[in-house]
């Protein structure tokens, strides 16, 4: 069972009209702007996740962006890789099971470090701005 999260980027609209009007590729700024935004929660993740065997930490990722017409994403968190096992263990740790209480580290990491992100990510639109 994947987890999911999605990252709203309103309040950006800003910078990318701003970036638009100076000539800059919007998509490659939009890009690097979630690829340090990404890194963030990736670091969140990997700093709240239960280590026993280190296996699922080692399966926590950042994808690289991807585009689907103008919208463009990234993935963060379990390897869409992953072998089923360990999709079940990530699962179990964020949410529990009937026996056992649960130890998230995806919820905590988007509650606590999204405006960390979103901060990350307008400094380096803004960085794209100026260059």
């Amino acid at each position: 069972m994947p987890i999911r999260a999605t990252v709203d980027t309103s309040g950006i609209e800003e910078f990318l009209e701003e970036i638009a009007r100076l000539g800059k590729n919007i998509d490659q700024a939009a890009a690097k702007a979630l690829e340090v935004g990404g890194d963030v929660l990736l670091t969140g993740m990997l700093s709240r996740v239960s280590r026993d065997t280190g296996n699922l930490a080692d399966n926590l990722e950042r994808s690289e962006p991807e585009q689907d017409g103008n919208y463009i994403f990234i993935l963060v968190g379990i390897s869409k890789d992953v072998d089923a096992k360990t999709a079940r263990y990530g699962t179990a740790q964020e949410y529990g099971t009937s026996s056992m209480a649960a130890h998230p580290y995806i919820r905590p990491t988007i509650d606590y470090d999204m405006l960390d992100a979103r901060i990350a990510m307008n400094e380096k639109l803004l960085e794209q701005i100026k260059e």
